[in-house]
Order: structure tokens, then sequence, then C-alpha cells
């Protein structure tokens, strides 16, 4: 499950990709004017859904769009799961190093996992002023999820969903379908997530 793998073919989003971009930006522009009072902190988006539903797609269409005079960085949840059955690992890996220091106003300090060799690598640090958008499957678990500016829920036909995920060639990932298909499910009773948005997005060809 490498963030970095070629996406699959484009997908058609409903509200589309411009709705998207305006909910986001109507974040921004109440921080630009004043509307966080006292924080220095960036913004945050949390994009999450099932597998295939195009969390990394919109991530980077958000983040093209991206004010110049601010910055951002995506953040995969990809990188924090640290194995197949590390759903429940990563969402608190997010919570820890993430979402808590910047709830503090501290840098966070994030781990990568490296799917080829099995590890950690050192990762990166994230600053308290940078605009960071979290995409990827639990990124609404922690409870601090819910002081997201923006928390976009994706959902798609299930058909769609494993076309996509197994079509980023990764032989692994037919292997561990059903097991992180059942994780993912569990996750979705236990937090009801798609109740959590501020938008939902539906995903289709």
């Amino acid at each position: 499950m490498d963030s970095n793998a070629a996406e699959p073919a484009h997908l058609r989003f409903t509200p589309d990709v411009d709705d998207v971009w305006q909910h986001v930006e109507g974040v921004l522009s109440a921080r630009a004017g004043g509307g966080v009072i006292g924080s220095s902190t960036g913004a945050l988006v949390l994009i999450d859904g099932a597998s295939g539903t195009g969390k990394t797609s919109l991530a980077a269409e958000l983040a093209a769009r991206w004010p110049t005079d601010r910055q951002v960085i995506v953040v995969h949840m990809d990188d924090l799961y640290g194995g197949w059955d590390g759903l429940a690992a990563g969402i608190l890996a997010l919570d820890v190093s993430l979402l808590t220091p910047r709830s503090r106003g501290e840098d966070a300090h994030l781990g990568s996992y490296n799917w080829v060799t099995e590890s950690w690598d050192d990762g990166q640090v994230v600053l308290t002023e940078v605009d960071v958008i979290v995409e990827g499957c639990g990124s609404f678990g922690p409870v601090l999820a819910q002081t997201a500016d923006a928390r976009i829920w994706l959902e798609a036909p299930e058909n769609l969903r494993r076309e996509r995920a197994l079509g980023r060639g990764a032989e692994d990932f037919e292997r561990h379908w059903d097991m992180w298909e059942q994780q993912f499910q569990q996750f979705e009773r236990r937090v009801e997530p798609s109740q959590l948005a501020s938008l939902r997005v539906r995903a289709n060809h």
C-alpha cells in the first residue's frame, strides 16, 4: 500500500473538484480574515473513505490549487500504518504524532513506513504554521480529528473501489484486500466517520 504508486484512471467526483475546493477555500478565507482568532497553527483538512475512493487523487487536486502565499503538505496515512494489519496503529500514530502536537501549537514529527523494506524511515517534520492535508483510511479516527477545519468523506461503488485499489500494481494489496476491508469496516462501525464529514463526495468513472 504505497502512496507513491501510480494512480489508476481519472475519477469524476460529485460534487466536483471545483465545489470541493470552494469548501476548502472557505476555510482558508476565514482564517485569513481572522476567523480563527489567536491561532498561528495552519489549516487542517482530512480526507477519509474506504480504499479506492480517490483520496490520494483528491488530495493532489486540492494541493495543486492551494494559494501560493500559503505552504501546504500532504500527509499520507499509508506512511503511518506500519503494515497490513495496522489501520488502528495508523490512527493512533496520526493522533500522537501530528494532531496532538498541533493542538498544543508544537511542530510534529512523523515517521514513514517503507512498504518495500518493511521498516520505518525518518519521515518528516511538520511545522505548526504549515497547512496540512491528511488523506487516507482512518484519518477521521482520532478524537482530535473533529477539530479539523474540513473533513471530506469519499465513497464509491465497491466494484470501482476494488478495481482502482488493485490497479495500482500492488500484488500485496490483492492478497490483503479482505483483511484491510475488515479493519476498515470495524473502524466504520466504531467511529461512524461519514457522520463526521463537513462534506461528502461520491466518486465514479
